[in-house]
């Protein structure tokens, strides 16, 4: 019998699960056709809220019902779209208002590292002002007043036993030094003039007073009667002459040391006068050609001495003659017997290196009179030769102003000792070409400055008798300003605020230092010891880059001092701070002066002004107008922080950048053409350079000149490059001295050639400065330099 076999529990479980998922489907039909649940849709606020709901109902509804539902969700969905749209507005309104407030604190760090720096400004221009304050109540109170002199000097003095010096026959009542500014002279017109030349000198003299009542000392040509006032007289030797008359001749006769003056005769010399620097090829080492018409019994034993090296031979040109007739036309030679230079002379002088200078041939130096070495002198240099001189003591008594010539004459004569005459030849070869063309140039310096014609004799004399007086030389000759405004103010009248972007492309650092106060370098004292062998020596200069040295490093900060510095106290890391506030450096505080010449752009002038605002250690700025027409009315200057001075010259010249204006009150001048803008950092480094480089140009452009073997010529280089001759003054740092170089002491001839050519004032400052000191000038490095205008071609 066949029985059913049994369910597997597989098959079990399968047919659950398909009568559960009929079910499913059969429920979830009657369901969705039968019954729909229905909302009471109350208010609306971005979301559908169902605040009831209805009996449930067919879920089909009518066309009518559908097509409200559908209005009522696209209201919603516009409702939807609306509020994303002001959600959007909103935030984009913040984002906005969060870069604004960005902004703002932007601009408000700004702002306060602005005020930040306006404020460390005025910190330091305040800690300036009280330094100040404090140096003047130190100084004040150091003020010395020159009482009238107390010794009485006898109107008629008996004659010294011993002779006349300066302490026994010297009239020093009539020279009181509380009185005097400097040495003064006179001159009785009625009196005898023995040679014109010297008497046009005095009339010129800036020691010539009219009125012997203010005069120290009186001038004489002839021998007079000298009484109440000492006399000087200038001329050939007289035995008649009075003891107390001081003498300065250059002819044979008796030297009182320290109370008589040895002069140079006058050489009426046709000839092209020697270069400063003579380059050439000598055909002797040594040579002279002298005659005397007097004894010379040493000269047969001095030329032997002379002639004692072996290797002398053609070295050696030297003619010591003792017949008048061979060379000497003058009667004077014959009556005093002296050697003088042969006609042949300058032949002779003119091939040689070294020229011979020979005396009485004695031995006693009290034996040498004056005017003895004169001539040989004169012909020596003027021939450019380097004088040599066997000495026997007696240089005080033979060579020209010994007395303020001493360190000059040094270093450009050979002196021997007579002994050593044998070895002469040998002691010359060993001169090497440096110390031969020095003592050369020397030797022109001496020449030209102090010996040459009668006016610079006469400067020479004066000077030397101020230093026996203790007086100093008179004040420099300066400029006199005058306003260029029709109103005759130096100052404008109309002024405007410099623009901000004008200011924020020249003052870029924090701090470069102080804005005052106003402090002008030291006016001239009246001192006998501030001279210098490099500065021109007959006037007195406030201030020369020669003369002031710098002091030990300690003395900066000793209490109460009455030198005016500003040493940096270095601190544990402000020392960048304390530097920018201070100057510092081995030499006193001290401002600058900008000196701009300008024609007629009067836009770009005032562009350049602008550049000054706010700049540190400024002190003025001059303007040198050259065009004979004044500033126009209505032109506006930039108000700065410091005066701005506008003077008119005579005439359209680029001589005169370099005039000594009066309103100048510094050492340090910044030296700009109208048309060059330089940041304020670049000044100061350039400032603080020339503090240490006083006596040098120190300046921005920079030029070279090369030679070229191909051409066979000089080039003039423009471009930038690693080497260069000279700096332009267009934007350069030169010291105040050297205006009145410039303006007095440069040959007339080189300035006239500047009005003639309009142009290269910087290549003969450039020349002048580097004559004077013997050393380039200095280019500082610049991050930027503007030209507003066309820049030349490179070479030209």
């Amino acid at each position: 019998m066949n029985s059913c076999p049994p369910l597997s529990v597989r098959n079990l479980i399968l047919g659950l699960l398909v009568l559960f998922a009929c079910l499913y489907v059969w429920f979830s039909s009657v369901f969705l056709h039968l019954w729909t649940p229905q909302s009471q849709v109350v208010t609306y606020d971005a979301t559908l809220r169902i605040d009831s709901f209805s009996e449930p109902r067919s879920v089909f509804h009518s066309n009518k019902k559908l097509e409200t539902e559908i209005r009522e969700m696209m209201r919603i969905h516009a409702s939807m779209n609306n509020e994303m749209v002001l959600i959007e507005q909103t935030r984009r309104s913040l984002i906005r208002s969060r870069y604004e407030l960005e902004a703002q604190v932007m601009r408000l760090r700004t702002d306060a590292a602005v005020a930040e720096q306006h404020l460390l400004r005025l910190q330091t221009t305040l800690a300036s002002y009280q330094k100040a304050a404090a140096f003047l109540s130190v100084n004040s109170s150091n003020s010395y007043k020159l009482a009238p002199l107390s010794v009485v000097v006898s109107a008629s003095p008996s004659t010294p036993s011993s002779g006349c010096d300066m302490s026994t026959c010297f009239n020093w009542t009539a020279c009181p030094f509380h009185s005097l500014s400097h040495l003064r002279v006179c001159f009785h017109h009625e009196s005898a003039i023995s040679d014109s030349r010297w008497h046009r000198a005095l009339l010129t003299s800036p020691h010539f007073s009219t009125s012997c009542k203010n005069a120290c000392v009186r001038v004489i040509f002839a021998p007079e009667n000298c009484t109440g006032i000492s006399c000087l007289y200038i001329g050939t030797t007289k035995d008649t002459m009075s003891p107390y008359v001081m003498r300065a001749s250059s002819t044979r006769g008796v030297v009182r040391p320290g109370y008589d003056f040895v002069l140079s005769p006058l050489v009426n010399s046709t000839s092209e006068r020697p270069p400063m620097v003579v380059n050439r090829r000598a055909r002797w080492l040594l040579g002279a050609s002298l005659g005397t018409s007097g004894p010379a019994d040493g000269k047969a034993a001095f030329l032997m001495a002379l002639r004692a090296d072996a290797d002398a031979g053609n070295l050696v040109n030297v003619r010591l003659r003792n017949a008048s007739d061979e060379c000497l036309t003058s009667s004077e030679a014959l009556f005093h017997g002296t050697w003088r230079p042969c006609h042949d002379s300058n032949m002779v002088l003119g091939n040689s290196t070294f020229c011979l200078l020979v005396d009485n041939l004695g031995t006693n130096p009290a034996d040498n009179n004056s005017g003895e070495l004169g001539e040989q002198l004169a012909t020596c240099l003027s021939n450019g030769a380097v004088p040599v001189f066997a000495s026997n003591g007696a240089e005080s008594r033979l060579f020209p102003f010994w007395e303020v010539l001493e360190p000059q004459w040094r270093q450009a004569v050979i002196f021997i000792p007579r002994a050593r005459l044998p070895h002469l030849v040998y002691f010359l070869k060993t001169v090497d070409e440096n110390t031969r063309i020095e003592m050369q140039l020397q030797g022109q310096r001496i020449w030209r400055k102090y010996l040459n014609t009668a006016a610079a004799q006469l400067a020479t004399l004066f000077l030397a008798l101020s230093r026996r007086l203790g007086l100093p030389q008179p004040p420099a000759p300066v400029t006199k300003s005058v306003p260029a405004f029709r109103s005759g103010s130096f100052h404008p009248e109309r002024f405007y605020k410099p623009r901000a972007q004008v200011l924020s492309q020249v003052d870029v650092d924090g701090l470069l230092g102080p804005l005052g106060p106003q402090w002008d370098s030291p006016p001239a004292v009246q001192s006998v010891f501030t001279h210098s062998s490099l500065a021109d020596p007959f006037w007195r200069h406030p201030s020369t880059p020669f003369t002031t040295q710098p002091l030990p490093t300690e003395f900066q900060f000793i209490e109460g001092a009455t030198s005016n510095f500003r040493p940096i106290n270095h601190t544990w890391n402000t020392a960048g701070k304390e530097f920018a506030a201070d100057l510092g450096g081995m030499f006193p505080y001290e401002q600058f002066t900008i000196v701009v010449l300008t024609y007629d752009r009067e836009s770009v002038l005032t562009v350049i002004l602008e550049g000054f605002m706010n700049l540190p250690y400024l002190h003025s700025v001059v303007v040198v107008w050259n065009n004979p027409q004044p500033p126009s009315s209505n032109l506006l200057w930039p108000e700065l922080h410091v005066p701005i001075y506008v003077v008119r010259t005579n005439k359209n010249s680029l001589n005169n950048r370099f005039l000594p204006f009066d309103i100048i009150k510094t050492e340090a001048l910044l030296m700009l053409d109208d048309d060059v803008t330089l940041r304020h950092d670049e000044i100061i480094l350039a400032f603080r350079i020339w503090r240490e480089n006083r006596d040098r140009i120190v300046g921005f452009p920079a030029r070279g000149h090369f030679w070229s073997s191909a051409s066979q010529s000089w080039y003039y280089n423009s471009a930038h490059a690693c080497e260069y001759s000279m700096v332009l003054t267009g934007a350069a740092f030169i010291h105040r001295y050297y205006l009145h170089a410039y303006t007095t002491e440069m040959p007339t001839e080189i300035r006239q050639r500047v009005d003639e050519e309009l142009n290269c004032e910087d290549v003969a400052m450039n020349f002048l400065v580097s004559h004077i000191t013997r050393k380039p000038p200095i280019k500082v490095s610049k991050l930027t330099q503007t030209c507003l205008c066309i820049v030349p071609p490179t070479f030209s």
